[in-house]
């Protein structure tokens, strides 16, 4: 089994789906991790330099995006066009994206499905993961069968499965209702839960 990721501010939403098994790429490789003795065993092995996770430990991180960078498989000319933004009721979603040529009132709120070793959320690469918000991207890659559950907002968003993309620039603010089309605006009650978590009721009732 292995664990994809979906990237949302703040956490991952998993999904596990079964693929080819990876032995065959162990048994190839002759260096075996043994951890260090006097102590426990680390929680996992230290990522090796050139591994798909390396840059996301050992790359310098920036303030900012630099416009023209590219990441993954940004091939071919049908492409997306992803702006970020934070969802100010703490929903999870990355931002919005639309066809390129569409307009702005055809896209759709998302979570990002990163792919690792390939292509990661771009906010990875900064010092803050909210440094990029009204930055704009060409994103290369699909939209899932599936969707993501929000449950913070207990809502389901459309998985938009990132394959490269490309850093455009900082952007003007979208008008754009944040969330899916059916969100239902709450607010907090009075109460909290047991993990310090807002119970959230309908408009109108106490």
């Amino acid at each position: 089994m292995a664990l994809l990721r979906f990237f949302v501010p703040g956490v991952f939403l998993a999904l596990l789906i079964s693929v080819a098994p990876l032995s065959a790429q162990n048994e190839s490789d002759s260096e075996t991790y043994v951890p260090p003795a006097g102590g426990p065993p680390p929680v996992a092995p230290p990522l090796k330099k050139g591994s798909p996770l390396d840059h996301l430990a050992n790359d310098p991180k920036q303030e900012t995006p630099t416009p023209g960078y590219k990441e993954g498989d940004t091939k071919g000319d049908d492409y997306w066009i992803g702006h970020r933004f934070i969802d100010t009721q703490g929903g999870e979603g990355w931002g919005w994206i639309k066809k390129n040529g569409a307009g702005w009132g055809s896209a759709k709120w998302i979570a990002l499905q990163e792919t690792l070793g390939l292509a990661v959320a771009p906010h990875r690469k900064l010092l803050k993961a909210d440094a990029d918000t009204d930055w704009e991207y060409k994103f290369w890659g699909h939209f899932a069968p599936y969707k993501a559950y929000d449950p913070h907002l207990d809502e389901q968003l459309p998985v938009f499965v990132l394959q490269g993309y490309e850093v455009i620039g900082l952007a003007y603010p979208l008008n754009n209702k944040v969330g899916p089309p059916d969100r239902i605006q709450h607010r907090a009650s009075g109460a909290s839960s047991r993990n310090n978590r807002p119970i959230l009721s309908d408009p109108g009732v106490d």
